[in-house]
């Protein structure tokens, strides 16, 4: 070691020698080449603690070389003898004054206000009349996992909680229980409620005693009482267990891999097992009859009028076996479709991506698919003809009541938005297809006519033609009745929304501070400056313009001279208006709610409704809302209770009554939809 330091310090003051030389005489350099040590820098690095002068000056003379030898700017390249040298005056535009645009308030995020799309209804609903449940949903524990009805009440497990809890028919809590942890799975036998939990299974007798079953368990995932004995879906041991309601008799019964729903056809029980993809049928003394394959993913399993349904995950099918094993026919769903229930009249599945319910009839018919605005984790019915849903996430359970409310859906352009009627058409302005239809009351296309813009995202009718705001292309346009362009006139940036005062056409977008005018001819009237920031939408009630500020959460009032005559606080991301009598309602989109005001400004109140409201209509009765982001639209009353909610398909946007019907804009569906009430 002690020569091989030596041998190295030699080298460095060797390499000290010729560097210090090359930089006394520097014309002998070769320009561009950087001359070093020549050694190793891990080996400079070893030897630091040993010669730490030495390296110092070696790195002291390398950082003078390089200093030194750096190539001027000018002296890189040789010119060429024909070199031109051209010299391009420097440019600097003249200031000019910049459009105010509306900022978002310090602490929010951006807020991308559109229409709250999702995936397009699957199977779609068609253009037949078809009746749709009303959806009522409150809150229940968290993470309920099984509903079980008994005596006019609704028994939750809940999994999160380790308990189980007893509530009325209308959600109202009557007491809770706690148990061990993770209870999934409920059943009764007529006398005590049974609960399964992650090992074991508790039974109660409903005032609050314990019991229990003497049977080894693991992940029992469903129980259903037959023959005088509870049979569970024990999933972790492969079996389905049989437990008589003496607790005499246990037995395990080998089915197939991770047994995970049960049904009863009368005589015989029958499981379907997510692990293989199979259904098994076993008798009351517990004997396996036979296994028959099912699609990917089998996850559910109902009995109705002489057939079993098994719905398959991964294929997004509905399988009907008849009660002998043989397959009839696969049904389409969904997406990931998991429980399956009989109400006594049809076959309801629970598309879990969807957020969505789909209705059979019992030879398969399409009877609708409806949105409920939550995942539907498991189903049951009541024994009433009501399908009820238990939302594991949301910790929320919906009641479906089916009465006598029909929807329409009828094919539009791509991705429709505006809605209006001229007192014999509506007509529908289709965002993305770049067109407008003209559609009859019947439902049926009557033309279609070019935008002449890009994204008409408003439509207005001044009394004799269409207007169209086209929010891509910064401008609106003025068609006849008969599709004839009138006029093409450049507006605000991104206009989103027009208004007709009886003489001057209005407009403006959610990033504006100002609104401008057209008349009728399409000639520019002076812009007026709005009291908010993000006018996204303006509304004339017959005497004055409202502005509804999106970037300030308020409304501004003005008269048709463009004087504000107020600004008024309402919630979050204002988006859309209807006038009721005196009063001014307001869609809250990201507050999931409506305002009420005077058209003095006076606040009369805040209501809850669906989720982001993007489109509020009043029929002459109550208040109606189209809820984007729940699939939904909701009826109000006039002092703001919620008296029905209905699906009617993804993405709802624009809503609009015309003779006691209520029209829709689905902008995820390429459709609209006609819902009688």
């Amino acid at each position: 070691m002690y020569k091989v330091t030596h041998l190295l310090l030699i080298a460095i003051i060797t390499s000290l020698f010729v560097n210090v030389s090359l930089l006394i005489t520097d014309d002998q350099i070769v320009e561009g080449v950087l001359y070093a040590a020549i050694i190793p820098s891990w080996a400079v690095y070893i030897l630091a603690a040993a010669v730490p002068i030495s390296v110092v000056l070696s790195s002291l003379v390398t950082a003078l070389l390089i200093r030194k030898n750096v190539p001027s700017p000018l002296d890189v390249l040789d010119q060429p003898d024909n070199f031109v040298e051209i010299t391009t005056p420097m440019v600097v535009p003249e200031p000019e004054s910049t459009p105010k645009v509306a900022v978002e308030q310090p602490g929010r995020g951006p807020i991308p206000i559109n229409v709250h799309e999702v995936s397009t209804t699957s199977p779609a609903n068609p253009e037949a009349p078809i009746f749709v449940p009303t959806i009522s949903t409150f809150e229940v524990t968290e993470n309920p996992t099984d509903l079980f009805f008994h005596e006019g009440t609704i028994w939750v497990a809940s999994q999160d909680e380790d308990g189980i809890a007893n509530y009325s028919m209308d959600g109202e809590l009557i007491y809770s229980m706690p148990l061990h942890p993770y209870p999934n799975s409920l059943g009764h036998d007529g006398d005590e409620l049974w609960v399964g939990t992650y090992f074991a299974v508790r039974t109660f007798d409903l005032k609050g005693g314990m019991g229990s079953a003497p049977v080894e368990l693991r992940r029992p995932t469903d129980m259903l009482y037959a023959g005088g004995a509870m049979w569970i879906a024990n999933s972790g041991r492969d079996v389905v267990t049989m437990v008589t309601k003496d607790r005499q008799t246990v037995k395990n019964i080998q089915s197939g891999s991770k047994p995970q729903k049960l049904t009863f056809d009368g005589q015989h029980i029958w499981v379907v097992n997510h692990g293989d993809d199979s259904i098994s049928k076993i008798d009351q003394e517990g004997n396996l009859v036979g296994t028959w394959n099912t699609g990917g993913g089998a996850r559910g399993i109902a009995f109705a009028e002489n057939h079993i349904w098994v719905t398959n995950s991964l294929d997004n099918t509905l399988s009907r076996f008849t009660l002998s094993g043989d397959k009839v026919a696969d049904y389409p769903t969904g997406t990931l479709p998991g429980d399956v229930v009989y109400d006594g009249e049809g076959v309801w599945v629970a598309n879990r991506t969807d957020k969505t319910v789909t209705k059979y009839g019992l030879e398969g018919q399409h009877l609708g698919t409806f949105h409920i605005g939550n995942t539907p984790n498991s189903l049951a019915t009541d024994g009433k003809g009501t399908v009820w849903a238990a939302h594991s996430a949301e910790g929320l359970v919906s009641k479906l009541i089916v009465e006598d409310v029909t929807i329409s859906t009828y094919p539009v352009g791509n991705a429709p938005e505006p809605i209006i009627f001229d007192g014999d058409n509506l007509w529908v302005g289709n965002a993305l297809s770049h067109t407008i239809m003209k559609i009859g009351l019947d439902g049926q296309q009557e033309a279609v006519y070019e935008s002449h813009g890009r994204e008409p995202n408003a439509l207005l009718f001044d009394g004799e033609n269409i207007w169209s705001a086209n929010q891509f292309d910064h401008n609106a346009t003025r068609l006849s009745r008969d599709g004839e362009l009138l006029g093409t006139y450049s507006v605000s940036t991104l206009p989103r929304t027009l208004a007709f005062d009886g003489k001057n056409i209005w407009t403006s977008g959610c990033w504006e501070t100002l609104l401008y005018r057209l008349d009728l001819e399409g000639n520019s009237v002076s812009p007026v400056e709005t009291e908010g920031a993000g006018p996204i939408v303006l509304f004339f009630d017959g005497e004055n313009i409202w502005a509804a500020n999106a970037h300030s959460d308020s409304v501004t009032k003005f008269s048709t001279e463009g004087n504000p005559e107020g600004n008024f606080s309402v919630g979050d991301v204002p988006i859309a208006f209807t006038e009721e009598g005196d009063n001014i309602w307001v869609a809250n989109w990201r507050e999931h709610t409506v305002s009420k005001l005077s058209k003095t400004g006076e606040d009369l109140g805040r209501f809850d409704t669906g989720r982001l409201p993007y489109g509020i209509a009043y029929d002459g009765e109550n208040i109606w809302t189209a809820n984007s982001m729940d699939g939904t639209v909701t009826k109000l009353s006039l002092d703001g209770e919620i008296l029905a909610t209905y699906p009617v398909g993804a993405a709802p946007a624009k809503i609009i009554p015309v003779n006691g019907e209520i029209w829709i804009t689905l902008t995820s569906d390429d459709s609209i939809v006609k819902l009688t009430p």
